[in-house]
């Protein structure tokens, strides 16, 4: 392709590693989908914090990252 990168685009929330694995990018950033099972792997890692904890955060106090976080303890200034 002139000018492109000549990669296929993946699925939305999905990108391809170099050894063809697939890994989870989450479309929104903001969001947690505490419905999807690789969602709640990605953000346990980055949470560094276990899916049940942030599956529970998010049926608490909704989907918006800052406030799971708030919920959880984790992160911010004050």
């Amino acid at each position: 392709m002139p000018g492109g990168r000549g990669t296929a685009r993946q699925p939305c929330g999905l990108t391809a590693m170099a050894d063809d694995r697939i890994t989870y990018v989450p479309p929104d950033p903001t969001q947690i989908d505490a419905g999807n099972a690789e969602a709640l792997r990605y953000w346990s890692r980055a949470l560094e914090t276990p899916e049940d904890k942030i599956r529970r955060a998010v049926q608490k106090v909704g989907p918006v990252l800052e406030t799971v976080k708030t919920e959880l303890g984790i992160g911010g200034v004050g």
